[in-house]
């Protein structure tokens, strides 16, 4: 486990009733901490969770559902509470890993809602390769606003009706961990067509690319963050 999670990782997790977690929508309750230590290969310390505003103090023997965004993508297990402590003001549980921790991949194609400026250009396929960075601020960019992205694409609108299929570059920016980090993705645009709700502009679907890992991996940890933060604005805790 030591090797996959570390001390300050942000967890998720939810109570387990017998085994499952709770199926009612209106019941169910995910929490939020952080790991403070790691005393043993299978046990983490971390910081008892707060519910609205309210110390959630988790009882020696229950179970419950952990994922964190790790440094290696996204992991998820069952754990038990095995003991209670404090340190000062600050309220902790150590919790031992029951089986063994799995990488999941939910959060990679999951459509993320979002409003992100962006811009992209029309580009060939010899383009994509000749290409030089300095370059690119001379290149003809389009004003365009992502409404929502995943791991392999996203959907965006803009003024301008394009033919597709065509092969685009992007050009946008997330906020992650803290750093605003700039995405340069090539992709394929597959269809463009009237919005919805507004009928002047268009909306264009886009496949990613050529899409490196770490970049796919970057992508996934802002849609992980930006949920976070807004479940935790909601509650009234940020």
């Amino acid at each position: 486990m030591q090797n996959i999670i570390s001390i300050g990782d942000k967890l998720d997790m939810e109570l387990l009733i017998q085994g499952e977690p709770e199926t009612d929508a209106q019941k169910r309750r995910v929490f939020n901490c952080r790991i403070m230590d790691m005393p043993d290969g299978n046990v983490m310390r971390i910081t008892m969770p707060f519910y609205e505003g309210r110390l959630v103090p988790l009882e020696i023997g229950t179970q419950y559902r952990i994922s964190t965004y790790a440094q290696k993508g996204i992991y998820e297990g069952d754990f038990v509470v095995i003991n209670r402590l404090k340190d000062g003001n600050l309220f902790m549980a150590d919790m031992e890993l029951q089986g063994s921790l799995k990488k999941v991949q939910r959060r990679e194609y999951y459509r993320y809602g979002c409003r992100l400026e962006a811009m992209y250009r029309l580009i060939t396929s010899r383009e994509a390769i000749e290409i030089a960075p300095e370059e690119l601020d001379m290149q003809e960019w389009r004003k365009a606003i992502i409404l929502d992205i995943s791991g392999g694409g996203i959907r965006m609108v803009s003024e301008y009706k394009e033919t597709s299929p065509v092969l685009i570059q992007m050009r946008f920016t997330l906020p992650i961990q803290d750093q605003t980090q700039e995405f340069l993705p090539y992709g394929n645009l597959l269809s463009s067509a009237p919005n919805e709700n507004n009928p002047m502009i268009q909306e264009h679907h886009v496949m990613f690319a050529q899409l490196g890992e770490k970049e796919r991996e970057q992508i996934i940890r802002y849609i992980f963050e930006d949920e976070r933060r807004k479940i935790l604005k909601n509650k009234g805790l940020e």
